[in-house]
């Protein structure tokens, strides 16, 4: 199943941010845009699309309900028709025990189309992140499969996002702590834990909005 609504997928995530996250101020190098085309983490392997953005000012984003270690976020927009709409996902972010300036946010949304439903995660990381490498993601000290891959860097952040397979989001739901990994460079990765406190509950309570 495939959801191909993905373009306005990542535009709409954009503003679910909580705040910019930033490497040391002593890290060295300009990444380099990366190629289009986002990919499932965990056992699929799909392809897409998504679009080129500027960096322009993204919407306020309230939150309006929270599940355990997450925040459900809201935001107001344009849906693809033009027409007012609302985007809403589940938001948290984690700061590196390692580096404490370098932190990432973590975005999950929920798509429906007709009768198909599609769950989305993107991840935005700091500019200066070693973009090959991808995001390696453990549960419960359990590594997925295959990692998240960069789709695009628009200062001041770079961005990863995918659509989830329903192994990986079975894993999400019944684990209790998620370890993202970004690199600055090969060998030299940042360890960032995400809680799955409420993952469940908050994925199931996005029907609602």
């Amino acid at each position: 199943m495939r959801i191909t609504r993905y373009i306005v997928v990542l535009a709409t995530l954009a503003g679910l941010s909580l705040s910019t996250p930033a490497f040391a101020q002593d890290e060295k190098g300009d990444p380099q845009a990366p190629p289009t085309g986002a990919q499932t983490f965990g056992p699929r392997a799909n392809k897409g699309q998504p679009a080129q953005q500027g960096g322009g000012q993204r919407p306020q984003a309230e939150t309006v309900a929270t599940h355990g270690a997450w925040a459900i976020q809201c935001t107001e927009g344009k849906g693809p028709d033009g027409k007012p709409a609302k985007s809403c996902g589940m938001v948290q972010q984690s700061h590196s025990e390692k580096n404490e300036k370098v932190a990432v946010s973590v975005i999950v949304r929920k798509i429906s189309q007709g009768d198909k439903s599609a769950v989305f995660m993107q991840v935005m990381a700091p500019m200066g992140v070693f973009l090959p490498t991808g995001i390696p993601i453990e549960i419960d000290g359990a590594a997925l499969p295959k990692p998240m891959i960069f789709n695009r860097c628009v200062p001041p952040i770079c961005e990863a996002a995918g659509e989830a397979s329903a192994e990986s989001l079975d894993k999400f739901r019944k684990g209790s702590q998620a370890t993202f990994y970004i690199y600055d460079r090969p060998g030299n990765g940042f360890p960032l834990k995400i809680s799955l406190e409420g993952f469940a509950a908050g994925l199931k309570a996005l029907d609602g909005f």
